[in-house]
């Protein structure tokens, strides 16, 4: 015996027999009915799209702040790995100025901020929302042009408060154009 029959009740006399099942309405619709919902639905995927393309304009505009930042990172495990051997101590802090103004003429034209040295550079890193101060810059222009001895002898506190400027520099640094 199926289950669908222990469902129904009997009927000997057969009344029931004449009786049909009521009909089941239509599905719903998804699809808006009134042109308000349709201008709505549209709004909302322009501000999507508005807001997608304005996401992806900022990323590429911030993306040199993403590739210094990595070479930063490496220029520190650099510095890590390079404890006993001055000569690669000394190209890494090299590299941490040239960084800098590498970055600094990713985003500011480049007559500008090219000739800048020494004291000018510094102010310049300081007017831009960096917090390099007199012993940092002079930490700066020290790795910049200073024989490589001299350059591998910086303290390792220095070198780590020098990539700890650069690198709140690099995140947080604001340009007037």
């Amino acid at each position: 015996m199926s289950s669908t029959a222990a469902l129904v009740p009997p009927d000997p006399s057969g009344q029931l027999k004449p009786l049909q099942e009521l009909p089941l309405p239509d599905t719903v619709s998804y699809v808006p009915q009134t042109i308000g919902w349709v201008l709505a639905a549209v709004v909302l995927m322009v501000a999507v799209g508005v807001a997608i393309w304005i996401g992806r304009r900022r990323r590429e505009k911030q993306r040199y702040r993403r590739v210094a930042l990595t070479e930063l990172a490496s220029i520190e495990a650099s510095l890590a790995s390079a404890r006993a051997d001055p000569e690669q101590r000394a190209t890494a802090l090299a590299d941490i100025p040239r960084l800098i103004k590498r970055t600094a003429l990713a985003v500011v034209p480049r007559e500008q901020v090219a000739a800048l040295t020494g004291s000018e550079w510094l102010a310049f890193l300081q007017r831009t929302h960096g917090h390099f101060d007199a012993r940092s810059g002079a930490l700066l222009a020290l790795a910049s042009y200073a024989p490589r001895d001299v350059v591998a002898a910086i303290p390792e506190d220095d070198a780590a408060a020098l990539i700890g400027h650069t690198r709140d520099w690099i995140e947080r640094h604001h340009v007037e154009v």
